[in-house]
């Protein structure tokens, strides 16, 4: 005998996967946004990272004498609106490529350094159009000083002074 499909057994009703799919739309629509915001803010701890590590590198300049002198007074690291890491600028008779050379034997491939977050990248952030992480050595005094500018893991732009020599 063979053996016949009970009629009663015929499944979902089209009611059950609608309120299904409709359960499902709502906890998307709850939980995309959340998701969003853990993302960027998992992107922001990373460039804030990348920034406090070029700001410690410029600072372990001041350890250097010919770094120093190197830097004529100021170095300035500028990321562009894409978030690229632009070649380091230093004072009018400096030489750029000793503390670009200091950058990459820290860093390692600079063209790596990326800013990921949509909060620096593409935006003016803070009135300006470019995050910056400017280093100066006043030669009164001697003391260096490190500024991030544009740096949003503080309310205020940070600065950090050291004394060179």
């Amino acid at each position: 005998m063979k053996n016949q499909k009970s009629l009663t057994n015929k499944g979902f009703s089209l009611v059950e996967l609608i309120i299904v799919v409709a359960i499902m739309a709502i906890l998307i629509g709850v939980l995309a946004p959340q998701y969003l915001r853990y993302v960027e803010k998992s992107r922001l701890q990373k460039d804030n990272t990348a920034m406090g590590e070029i700001a410690d590198v410029l600072k372990m300049t001041s350890a250097d004498e010919a770094l120093i002198k190197a830097m004529d007074g100021s170095i300035t690291v500028t990321f562009n609106a894409a978030g690229e890491m632009q070649d380091p600028t230093v004072g009018t008779n400096g030489d750029a490529a000793k503390i670009k050379k200091e950058l990459t034997d820290t860093l390692g491939d600079l063209s790596k350094v990326k800013l990921s977050s949509n909060t620096y990248k593409g935006s003016v952030v803070g009135g300006y159009d470019q995050v910056k992480i400017e280093a100066t050595i006043d030669p009164a005094t001697n003391v260096m000083t490190v500024q991030c500018k544009q740096w949003m893991e503080t309310v205020s732009d940070t600065t950090v002074s050291t004394k060179v020599f």
